[in-house]
């Protein structure tokens, strides 16, 4: 086994330096050795008075504020939206209930409700197992030791999200409690973790997504007359803690994902406030540089993030298109073949998007945003984002899919940012579209939206080759299974990555990759190949097969599938290649709110909870199935009912199933 072991990390090293060059693999030796280096010596900061002489605009104590407001306010991350352009935009209702709620103690957070009464967060727990990490050495803390307990929870609480609610109620209503509660929030924070203590200075993403809303807080309540001048000096202490912390932590190894790059974007918006500090000054160029670096080490070229998952490509894009403005504020803007990289990547979520912005969950989803704005935010719909990049890159088909113009786009670009919205002329973007780098195909006409997974199996080993989800006007027909959760249930959270949970062959009980932990397998021998792709002006057609089951005790197998979308019908083909006689399983996940009934052994007809929109979903296929209950995740930490439409039966390869799902009502969805 030690010896295996050691052969796996050879490869997967030379695969490394084949892949980004011998000098990532020396990078990655002295970032190691950057990070032990800071992890064995305790870091006291700087005193107020020297942190204030260190900015080149210093004259006075008594100045250093105003001075800096000065200096900051081009380069803040939100703009002010008058009153008129927050009232067309429907989660501005939320403002007021959103920060009532945080400053209470009474929020629901990745499916926990949390309870701290007035507001007294305990900012090292598990609000869902109870479950606390000691206040000691950030380097000591264990916190993924797998025993009921997940640390996404103190830390999603101390991502600090909750600045915008508190802002946004600060800055519609003018009521200077919200400053009140802003200032007393987070001072309860800054001495419950003070720096490098507790388990939220264990994770550098967590640090960088703290420190770009923190360069937020600021942004919102700068203007606070309730806020004096010495809380202020303390506040941007905090601040350059968090990037001085980030700087030397880097999460540089030999894969790069969206970890790196949050580390990149905190660096970035910390120096963006604190440019006139030699140290913010340089976080800003670092973060800057290394984010354009990590557009083609990251993002392939046709748009698709490499991770293959479709919610960590929101929040790459996400940092991203904030960056983006950042840079053009500070008077740097991206070079525009950068720019393009990340209007290709708005390109694949303009079309991955369902006719009601719900997305599909390929790949894990932990609902992980920056911009989460409100409490109740849907953080599965991404029109919102898309209304953002429709302002920066003045497209009108990203208006048509996005909508209206959304809380991001408001509070990120302003009034302009309204004006150059409302002046785009709205165009459709209907053709089925082929991302081969990324291994992703999306089918769509005006009955229907599928959206295909054709390629090997992503970074964090979810067994979906080959799976798809299919949607109509009024919602999701065929469903993702979700994530559910990370390290509390370790057996529901390998049940969600399963094949069988996916909407994919699966033969002799066998995964097309055994699992290694909880976010890998051992190796992928998917060996994806698109056969056929073809597009038509009413749908297209898409094959695909992967070979993992060439191994099978039975005989070799290799699955194909075959979509077809034309007009209101999708059928689908499994060819089962090969020989010997095997076991096949098919399980189709369908949302909990659809109306199913079984029509004979191998019909069903579905319904959809929006009886507005009134389309039947009639499903015919080749082999006898059942209609079981069952469950998935649509956000992490929630599960919900489920119908599992299964058929599970013995058979000689080669052999064919069939499923054709047809719309009775014909809305316009795409």
């Amino acid at each position: 086994m030690a010896y295996q072991n050691l052969v796996r990390r050879i490869k997967f090293l030379i695969a490394s330096a084949r892949r980004h060059g011998v000098g990532h693999i020396v990078q990655v030796f002295r970032q190691a050795v950057r990070r032990r280096r800071y992890a064995r010596q305790q870091h006291p900061s700087p005193s107020l008075e020297s942190f204030q002489r260190q900015f080149t605009f210093f004259r006075t104590p008594e100045t250093f504020v105003a001075d800096f407001h000065l200096a900051a306010v081009p380069r803040l991350p939100f703009v002010a939206a008058t009153g008129a352009t927050l009232a067309g935009i429907p989660a501005s209702a939320n403002f007021l209930g959103d920060a009532e709620r945080f400053a209470a103690g009474n929020i629901l957070l990745l499916g926990c409700q949390i309870a701290a009464p007035g507001g007294g967060y305990d900012w090292h727990r598990d609000y869902g197992s109870q479950a606390r990490w000691p206040l000691a050495y950030f380097a000591r803390i264990r916190f993924m030791d797998g025993d009921g307990a997940d640390v996404k929870y103190p830390w999603e609480l101390s991502r600090m999200y909750w600045i915008a609610w508190l802002g946004n109620a600060h800055r519609t209503s003018g009521d200077e409690r919200w400053a009140n509660e802003f200032q007393r929030i987070v001072s309860d924070w800054q001495r419950q973790n003070p720096r490098d203590q507790g388990v939220n200075w264990a994770m550098p993403m967590e640090v960088a997504i703290r420190g770009f809303w923190l360069a937020c807080g600021y942004s919102l309540f700068a203007g606070a007359p309730s806020i004096g001048s010495d809380w202020w000096k303390n506040y941007l202490l905090m601040v350059w803690e968090h990037g001085d912390h980030l700087s030397h932590n880097l999460e540089y190894f030999f894969n790069l994902t969206n970890h790196y790059l949050s580390n990149c974007f905190g660096l970035l918006a910390i120096g963006a406030l604190l440019h006139t500090h030699p140290d913010g000054k340089r976080w800003f160029a670092d973060g800057r540089k290394w984010m354009i670096e990590q557009l083609s080490a990251q993002v392939m070229d046709d748009g698709v993030h490499y991770e293959r998952s479709i919610g960590y490509h929101r929040l790459v894009l996400e940092m991203y298109l904030i960056a983006l403005l950042l840079c053009q504020r500070a008077g740097d803007p991206f070079p525009e073949p950068a720019r393009r990289k990340i209007e290709r990547m708005v390109e694949f979520m303009c079309d991955y998007l369902p006719p009601t912005g719900t997305v599909p969950q390929f790949g894990d989803s932990d609902d992980g945003v920056i911009l989460r704005l409100t409490e109740p935010q849907p953080l599965y719909d991404h029109r919102g984002l898309l209304a953002l990049a429709a302002v920066i890159f003045q497209r009108g088909e990203y208006k048509q899919r996005a909508g209206h113009f959304s809380l991001e786009a408001a509070m990120l670009t302003g009034d302009a940012g309204k004006d150059i919205y409302d002046a785009l002329e709205s165009r459709p973007r209907e053709e089925s579209r082929l991302y081969p780098d990324g291994g992703f195909a999306v089918l769509r006409n005006q009955w229907l939206h599928v959206v295909a997974d054709v390629g090997p199996i992503g970074l964090h080993g979810n067994n979906d080759t080959l799976s798809f989800t299919l949607h109509t006007a009024g919602g999701g027909i065929v469903i993702d299974p979700g994530t559910f959760c990370y390290t509390r249930d370790p057996e529901r959270r390998n049940q969600l990555r399963s094949t069988r949970a996916h909407n994919a062959p699966m033969i002799d009980q066998t995964e097309i990759a055994p699992f290694d932990g909880l976010w890998r397998v051992k190796q992928d021998n998917t060996n994806v190949k698109i056969v056929d792709w073809e597009t038509s002006s009413n749908g297209a057609t898409l094959v695909a097969e992967h070979h993992a089951y060439r191994t099978l005790p039975s005989g070799s197998i290799t699955v194909r599938r075959r979509w077809e979308l034309r007009g209101e019908v999708l059928s689908v083909e499994d060819e089962i290649l090969g020989g010997g006689g095997h076991h096949v399983q098919v399980r189709f996940t369908l949302p909990g709110s659809l109306s199913v009934t079984q029509a004979g052994p191998t019909r069903a007809t579905m319904n959809g909870a929006e009886t507005d929109k009134g389309e039947a979903v009639e499903l015919e296929c080749s082999h006898p199935f059942t209609i079981v209950p069952g469950w998935y995740s649509p956000s992490y930490g929630v599960a919900e009912p489920a119908w599992w439409l299964v058929m599970s039966f013995d058979t000689s390869a080669p052999t064919r199933l069939r499923y054709l799902w047809r719309v009775r009502k014909q809305p316009h969805v795409s």
